[in-house]
């Protein structure tokens, strides 16, 4: 668009041709040819039909990197990437999150800060290979980067977890929390009270403070169900798996594809303010045998528990009176080993405080030991 414009200089009108300053072209408008390129590579990720794609996600972002590797250098942001699968009739059906019978409470859950902090565990149990027998993977997290890592095992005794941590925790940082359910596996005895495992006391020794959700409400490891549910419907159900190590193959070309996408996701468009932090690793020659008995060592084990009509929770096999006010409630409750106490914390909202409900001896069944230091088992 043009228009005439008159302009004075030294007294002398003049008229003068002015283009417009509108944009040229049209900022919501995209290339066609784009488009169809974001179609087509929408179609191959879902497909899964190539080494590149067989275990890749399929959403903006994904299409966004997916093009980057392609080589286009100008690539439209993910929100208008989603206009056109929209556009399309390509985006998925919502997922319903959490459970909708659960109570409506605030629920004390910890936020990560960096990476390393907090990483969420669980096992993907059982799993038959047609003619080899039962294999149990064992599935990790990290909160904050969502960089994952898996392995497979024969058993789900605590010596398989053990071993998983500590080659985990060469690899990749050694969490400062570690959130994990209630699994015999993790927790130790189903019957015996004030009893610690085999991987609380490895925690404990090693400063990895646990972190054990309700009974029975998985969706409170939010991070490792969604990846566990990814396993298993793109690695386990895709796939004839013919035995450990053809699984322990997948697995491994399926974590790296989601360290790889979720990596790009966070560079490109996280938004998340990284708090300086000191990472640690076992060193490479660290080797520990899981049938070694650790004693108990100073630390702190926590349990996010509801509290029943009558006011109480349990906590490794044994109750505790918190307060029947809080009925329905949940409350934060911590084992601090070498203070040999119990305290119950209960929070109303995100934004009121956290307020000490409750704090009893525990005493231990065993006497507290100084903690083995890692140059110990190189």
């Amino acid at each position: 668009m043009y228009k005439w414009i008159q302009r004075a200089q030294d007294n002398d009108p003049e008229w003068y041709l002015d283009e417009s300053r509108a944009p040229k072209l049209n900022a919501n408008k995209l290339d066609p040819k784009v488009e169809t390129v974001i179609v087509q590579t929408r179609q191959q990720l879902v497909r899964r039909d190539t080494p590149e794609t067989r275990y890749a996600y399929h959403g903006a972002v994904a299409i966004h990197q997916r093009l980057d590797q392609l080589g286009y250098r100008l690539k439209p942001h993910p929100s208008t990437i989603n206009r056109v699968l929209k556009r399309n009739n390509l985006i998925d059906p919502p997922h319903p999150s959490g459970d909708p019978t659960a109570p409506k409470k605030y629920y004390p859950d910890m936020q990560a800060e960096y990476p390393g902090y907090l990483y969420e565990l669980d096992l993907v149990t059982p799993r038959y290979i047609s003619g080899y027998g039962r294999v149990i993977s064992v599935n990790r997290v990290d909160v904050f980067s969502s960089q994952a890592n898996l392995d497979q095992y024969l058993s789900k005794a605590a010596e398989s977890i053990i071993d998983f941590v500590t080659n985990d925790w060469k690899e990749y940082p050694k969490p400062s929390f570690l959130k994990i359910d209630n699994e015999s596996s993790f927790r130790g005895s189903l019957y015996h009270p004030r009893t610690f495992g085999k991987l609380t006391r490895f925690c404990l020794n090693f400063g990895v403070q646990l972190i054990f959700i309700p009974f029975s409400e998985p969706w409170r490891n939010p991070y490792i169900e969604s990846f566990n549910g990814r396993f298993n419907k793109q690695v386990w159900l895709s796939q004839k798996i013919r035995d450990l190590n053809h699984l322990k193959r997948e697995s491994r070309r399926f974590r790296d594809q989601h360290n790889s996408y979720q990596r790009y996701r966070k560079e490109q468009f996280g938004t998340q303010q990284v708090r300086s932090s000191t990472i640690t690793r076992f060193p490479k020659r660290f080797a520990f045998d899981p049938s070694i008995d650790l004693p108990i060592t100073p630390g702190k084990i926590h349990f996010i528990r509801w509290v029943d009509e009558k006011g109480y929770i349990n906590i490794l096999n044994e109750s505790f009176f918190v307060d029947k006010n809080l009925c329905c409630e949940y409350v934060w409750s911590t084992i601090n080993t070498a203070k040999q106490t119990l305290t119950m914390h209960y929070q109303a909202s995100a934004d009121a405080p956290r307020l000490l409900v409750k704090a009893i001896e525990y005493k231990l069944r065993e006497p507290i030991r100084e903690r083995i230091p890692s140059n110990r088992f190189c």
